[in-house]
């Protein structure tokens, strides 16, 4: 598909959104593989060799040197925010991204979108590899978030307004967010009753981190709200493997096109709309629309790999609030993905045409 054609809808739209509700300093480092020189070494490149340096080194210890890459501002409520504020959605963002003032890291973030600091940001040491990341979060401020944090913040009557005018919220993430049912359901409880369609957006990272009698429990309430809300749930390939592990399906090519399983775990979830985003590929199924396929395209050196997820999440939001299809919003979030790995920044319109 002709991504040239589908922008000037992206223009076009007026959609608002608003994310919660957390904030980090992400620390990106690069690990020393060996040094021939102080100009001259090698870096892990992929994440099994680093793996391997750990299983080689049996029960002793592993030293290592690292390089900085970059520092950047993190997470669910500022990453998707400003990767769909870039493709012209206006953006209120609540979160820890400052205390008194916003951190740094930032001061972009708050120059395009409305944002409504709680408090400093949490921290994540990110080890970047060309085919993937490690992060390792200090969690003290996002797990301190609550929705009376919140509301002490901007008050009821401005919350009302934030969310009357809302065409997407987003909370997030829910492995990380330990408020993440407390947000939601307060969230829903202040929204107005107008008749306008909002739906609700999330990303729930890596939800290993948490026990399965959690994660079906927040998904029983997600379905419970989808009556009422249409719910898009966004996972990457390892989190859509286990989504479909805990519905009989395998996330492999084996059997059945993977749209048609992402369909079924869709409907087993009870939720409008599903969406997987992959390195080599991205699927979506919808209870509007017949589910749809499309090829990334694979970046096999990327520049950034620390918010890729994200970026095509906000791409997808803004395809979304454009009016386009689902196919077509596919091919948005692809654009703005290949354009975030190969650039190591968030897309603007312009961007996503080749």
């Amino acid at each position: 598909m002709d991504i040239n054609k589908l922008t000037p809808a992206l223009t076009r739209s007026t959609g608002k959104i608003t994310m919660f509700a957390d904030g980090f300093v992400d620390e990106v480092w690069e690990i020393i593989n060996a040094r021939a020189s102080m100009t001259e070494y090698s870096l892990f490149s992929k994440m099994n060799q680093w793996a391997q340096r750990i299983i080689d080194s049996g029960s002793g210890g592993v030293g290592v040197e690292l390089v900085r890459k970059r520092r950047a501002f993190g997470g669910f409520s500022p990453n998707i925010g400003y990767a769909a504020a870039r493709l012209g959605v206006g953006a209120t963002l609540f979160g820890v991204f400052g205390k008194g003032q916003l951190h740094p890291v930032f001061e972009e973030v708050g120059a395009l979108c409305t944002v409504h600091s709680l408090d400093d940001p949490s921290v994540t040491h990110v080890f970047e590899f060309d085919d993937g990341k490690i992060l390792m979060s200090h969690m003290e401020s996002v797990q301190e978030v609550s929705w009376a944090g919140i509301i002490d913040q901007v008050g009821t009557k401005k919350m009302r307004a934030t969310l009357y005018e809302s065409d997407i919220i987003g909370v997030g993430y829910w492995s990380l967010l330990p408020a993440f049912d407390e947000i939601l359901e307060n969230v829903c409880a202040h929204l107005p009753q107008d008749g306008k369609t909002r739906r609700f957006f999330y990303d729930f990272a890596d939800f290993r981190k948490k026990d399965e009698a959690s994660l079906k429990k927040t998904l029983e309430n997600l379905r419970r709200l989808n009556a009422r809300h249409p719910q898009m749930l966004s996972v990457n390939e390892h989190e859509g493997a286990a989504l479909f592990a805990l519905y009989g399906e395998s996330f492999d090519d084996a059997g059945r096109p993977v749209q048609e399983k992402t369909e079924a775990v869709r409907q087993g979830l009870g939720l409008n709309e599903l969406i997987i985003h992959a390195p080599h590929f991205a699927v979506a199924a919808s209870q509007d629309e017949a589910p749809a396929f499309a090829q990334s395209m694979f970046c096999e050196k990327p520049v950034r790999t620390a918010g890729a997820g994200d970026t095509f999440n906000g791409g997808y939001i803004a395809a979304r609030l454009a009016g386009l299809n689902i196919q077509e919003r596919l091919d948005v979030a692809n654009a703005a993905v290949g354009y975030f790995l190969r650039n190591a920044a968030f897309p603007k319109i312009e961007h996503l045409q080749g």
